[in-house]
């Protein structure tokens, strides 16, 4: 599986962040799970509206044993958004995220579904005291839906459209705000995997603060 990383645009303003479309060169729907397996399998978050499967939890299903799968989650793919981002963390020691063993950074590729919402997905906020960077590729298209970016004083810098083999990735820190959306297509979910970098942790707190983690990105 190819991913066309020349497409990617990076600004530098209000903070790092790049938007590459036609990531995948092969492109198929089939590459995000199925509606009965998404009933199925997938678990309510933060909202009422979204439900996820992290990695650890889909290590051992066929259904992610392709090589697309294997690379969004690898090492080379953390080490290729450090790269972009101009974040000085390649080549450390990675594992999936929740996996037990001595490494520093933890990796994410999880599968994200929203069912239709008129009020924002997610408000105007910035990632996780551990998160470094994140990343979101599309299996959605909808003209009522975006992620936004966000200037320091919150208020709106661009409002990207959701669109399908669309990837978009953040450098995070305590001023990259941004925001998700209302999702107002009926006719499909908005899908997505979620793709993430973070120090080491154990887990989170009611408030999703890190507990026990073994270093923080953002240090507040």
């Amino acid at each position: 599986m190819i991913f066309n990383w020349e497409n990617i645009e990076i600004y530098d303003t209000p903070f790092k962040y790049g938007i590459c479309d036609n990531f995948l060169e092969e492109y198929s729907d089939d590459l995000f799970p199925d509606d009965a397996w998404c009933k199925n399998n997938l678990f309510s978050r933060e909202n009422d509206v979204t439900r996820a499967r992290s990695a650890i939890q889909i290590l051992n299903d066929e259904l992610f044993a392709g090589i697309f799968y294997k690379n969004l989650l690898s090492s080379e793919f953390h080490d290729k958004v450090c790269e972009i981002l101009e974040i000085p963390l390649i080549g450390e020691k990675t594992n999936v995220r929740k996996t037990i063993g001595d490494y520093r950074i933890a990796r994410e590729a999880m599968v994200v579904e929203n069912t239709y919402c008129e009020e924002n997905i997610l408000d105007v906020h910035h990632d996780n005291e551990v998160t470094i960077w994140s990343g979101s590729l599309y299996f959605s298209d909808s003209k009522d839906g975006s992620f936004n970016i966000h200037n320091e004083d919150k208020s709106l810098h661009e409002a990207i459209p959701i669109k399908k083999n669309r990837l978009i990735l953040t450098r995070n820190s305590s001023t990259t705000f941004h925001s998700v959306s209302p999702w107002l297509s009926k006719d499909t979910n908005r899908k997505s995997y979620y793709i993430t970098s973070e120090f080491k942790n154990f887990g989170r707190n009611k408030d999703r603060s890190p507990i026990d983690a073994t270093e923080l990105w953002i240090n507040t």
